[in-house]
């Protein structure tokens, strides 16, 4: 387990166990820790402390991918941040955007470090409110028919971050005991238990601010007409929420929104064929400026419900159970920018602007390795199979 346990790194027999005999975790946590120490299979010499055992956090799912301990993250960011200098020089002459902006909001990826790391290391610096939520991509949704058409929470303690659990934001009861009753919101830890496109921001947010809290909403299969009205209901729930506790949008509450772009080619996507314009280099351009016109007409400047809708529909089939463009983010880039629409920026502005921060793909910037043990990637990067991922700040 990256990062180590604190029950003496059982993780994976926890999650055995508990997958084989359909038992809770808490339960296989407790059991276990009452097993004596075993001088033969290396056991603790010293009593197990169970303080951590009694609380329900979520752990990660992908070790390959990205990377959960301290040392890791500080590596991966260390060498995104002096790869990139140049362009944030660029960005801050010719869009800007200097080091001491802060955004209200963010699209992040959620692609393996080492390839996406370049495009992280350009928004993350700019999140500095203490709340985030995080608006996550349902990639299997498709397995759980109950979650259609709501707002999936979870009911951890805490999530596992590579500087320690990363706490749940009062935020979450707020807009759950508001959305929940209706039928708006679902606790489902068992599909954010398998769901990777928010774990992979946690370690980003962490390293830049130790004491972040966080609030994870999934947001799986629904029509536009439902994705804005959960919308509308959310951000009228949270500005309650935040007028409640003091909070300002920016300073102490983000929208932190997790999408990567185009999934293209004909290779390696479960038999499915991706590759609309070939699997060439000419392909491979006009597949990238397809995204990035995607970007400039509807992601960037004034955030507008239209400009949304417009995205969703491009975006999704009318069975918005299929894509029309392979962006895994269709639902949680609209609905996360129709809440920030919604709320009123804390600028004075009449509205919220978007910035483009850096755009690439698997192949560019490509594979770059910063040298942390055991961070490898998931899936090949080739004409025939690669994918694209932007980062995008919100004033």
């Amino acid at each position: 387990m990256g990062g180590g346990s604190e029950i003496f790194d059982l993780t994976g027999t926890v999650v055995a166990i508990e997958k084989r005999f359909m038992l809770p975790r808490l339960l296989v946590f407790t059991v276990l820790a009452n097993v004596p120490a075993c001088s033969a299979c290396g056991g603790p010499a010293e009593p197990i402390p169970t303080a951590k055992a009694d609380r329900h956090v979520r752990r990660p799912v992908d070790e390959v991918g990205y990377t959960h301990t301290a040392e890791g993250i500080a590596e991966v960011v260390e060498f995104a941040l002096g790869a990139e200098q140049h362009r944030f020089a660029e960005n801050n002459q010719l869009r800007g955007v200097g080091p001491d902006d802060v955004f209200a909001a963010g699209i992040s990826p959620h692609d393996d470090y080492q390839y996406a790391q370049q495009v992280y290391a350009h928004l993350y610096p700019h999140i500095r409110a203490s709340h985030v939520l995080v608006i996550g991509v349902a990639h299997k949704a498709r397995n759980f028919p109950e979650v259609e058409g709501k707002l999936v929470f979870d009911s951890f303690d805490a999530w596992h971050g590579p500087y320690g659990d990363v706490e749940i934001s009062p935020l979450r009861a707020d807009l759950l005991e508001a959305l929940e009753p209706g039928g708006n919101a679902i606790v489902h830890d068992e599909l954010q238990s398998i769901e990777h496109s928010v774990e992979g921001l946690i370690p980003w947010l962490q390293h830049f601010d130790r004491q972040v809290q966080i609030v994870s909403i999934l947001i799986p299969y629904m029509s536009w007409e439902r994705l804005a009205e959960l919308a509308d209901r959310t951000a009228a729930h949270l500005q309650r929420a935040m007028e409640q506790r003091g909070m300002i949008l920016g300073r102490d509450v983000a929208i932190l929104i997790s999408s990567d772009s185009v999934h293209y080619g004909d290779e390696g996507w479960g038999g499915k064929d991706f590759a609309d314009f070939g699997v060439d280099r000419q392909g491979y351009d006009r597949a990238v400026e397809r995204d990035l016109n995607l970007v400039r007409d509807y992601l960037v400047d004034q955030v507008s419900r239209t400009k949304l809708e417009q995205l969703y529909r491009l975006l999704v089939q009318e069975d918005y159970h299929e894509y029309r463009i392979t962006w895994c983010g269709r639902f949680s880039v609209p609905f996360g920018l129709a809440v920030l629409e919604a709320l009123p920026p804390d600028t004075g502005k009449p509205h919220h602007d978007g910035v483009l921060l850096r755009y690439g793909t698997t192949l560019d910037p490509g594979r770059h390795d910063p040298g942390v043990e055991g961070l490898g990637v998931t899936a090949p990067a080739s004409l025939r199979h690669w994918v694209g991922f932007v980062a995008i700040g919100y004033r």
